[in-house]
Protein backbone atom coordinates (compact mmCIF):
# COMPACT_ATOMS: atom_id res chain seq x y z
CA UNK A 1 0.00 0.00 0.00
CA UNK A 2 1.96 3.48 -0.81
CA UNK A 3 1.34 5.89 1.42
CA UNK A 4 1.70 10.01 0.91
CA UNK A 5 -0.24 13.02 2.97
CA UNK A 6 -3.61 13.82 2.33
CA UNK A 7 -3.19 17.29 0.98
CA UNK A 8 -1.66 15.76 -2.42
CA UNK A 9 -3.91 12.46 -2.88
CA UNK A 10 -7.06 13.18 -5.27
CA UNK A 11 -10.21 13.83 -3.92
CA UNK A 12 -13.04 11.37 -4.54
CA UNK A 13 -11.42 7.87 -3.62
CA UNK A 14 -11.52 6.41 -0.43
CA UNK A 15 -8.19 6.53 1.39
CA UNK A 16 -7.41 4.92 5.41
CA UNK A 17 -5.80 6.74 7.57
CA UNK A 18 -2.30 5.34 8.16
CA UNK A 19 -0.26 7.40 10.41
CA UNK A 20 -0.69 10.45 12.42
CA UNK A 21 2.68 12.39 12.23
CA UNK A 22 1.94 15.10 14.20
CA UNK A 23 2.63 16.58 17.91
CA UNK A 24 -0.09 15.76 21.21
CA UNK A 25 -1.99 19.13 20.42
CA UNK A 26 -2.37 18.36 16.81
CA UNK A 27 -3.26 15.08 17.58
CA UNK A 28 -5.81 15.95 19.81
CA UNK A 29 -7.54 17.94 17.34
CA UNK A 30 -7.74 15.42 14.76
CA UNK A 31 -9.35 13.45 17.50
CA UNK A 32 -12.06 15.61 19.08
CA UNK A 33 -12.98 15.85 15.03
CA UNK A 34 -13.42 11.82 15.24
CA UNK A 35 -10.23 11.33 12.81
CA UNK A 36 -8.46 8.09 14.07
CA UNK A 37 -5.40 5.90 12.68
CA UNK A 38 -7.62 3.54 10.79
CA UNK A 39 -10.76 5.34 10.15
CA UNK A 40 -11.77 5.27 6.15
CA UNK A 41 -11.78 8.30 4.39
CA UNK A 42 -12.88 10.49 1.43
CA UNK A 43 -11.31 13.59 0.15
CA UNK A 44 -14.01 15.83 -0.98
CA UNK A 45 -12.00 18.26 -2.96
CA UNK A 46 -8.74 18.71 -4.54
CA UNK A 47 -7.58 22.26 -4.06
CA UNK A 48 -3.27 23.34 -2.75
CA UNK A 49 -4.46 26.24 -1.41
CA UNK A 50 -7.56 26.26 0.31
CA UNK A 51 -9.02 23.89 3.63
CA UNK A 52 -9.25 20.28 2.46
CA UNK A 53 -12.66 19.05 2.65
CA UNK A 54 -12.91 15.20 3.78
CA UNK A 55 -15.82 12.91 5.32
CA UNK A 56 -15.23 10.24 7.61
CA UNK A 57 -16.87 7.20 6.35
CA UNK A 58 -16.35 5.12 9.15
CA UNK A 59 -18.15 7.39 11.37
CA UNK A 60 -20.59 8.55 8.76
CA UNK A 61 -20.09 12.39 9.59
CA UNK A 62 -20.45 15.25 7.81
CA UNK A 63 -18.50 17.17 5.60
CA UNK A 64 -14.98 18.03 7.94
CA UNK A 65 -12.75 20.90 6.70
CA UNK A 66 -8.77 20.89 7.44
CA UNK A 67 -6.16 23.35 6.87
CA UNK A 68 -3.38 22.40 4.26
CA UNK A 69 -0.49 22.26 7.10
CA UNK A 70 -2.67 19.56 9.12
CA UNK A 71 -3.59 17.72 6.39
CA UNK A 72 0.31 17.32 5.58
CA UNK A 73 0.72 15.52 8.46
CA UNK A 74 -1.91 12.94 7.64
CA UNK A 75 -1.13 9.85 5.97
CA UNK A 76 -3.25 7.91 4.09
CA UNK A 77 -3.35 5.02 1.58
CA UNK A 78 -5.64 3.36 -0.83
CA UNK A 79 -9.04 1.60 1.22
CA UNK A 80 -9.61 -1.48 -1.31
CA UNK A 81 -13.15 -1.66 -1.44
Amino acid sequence: MKTQSLNLVPGGIPQKIIEIKAGLEARKKLLSMGLHVGDSIIKLNHSRWSPVLIRNLTTRSSKIAIGQGLAKKILVGDEQL
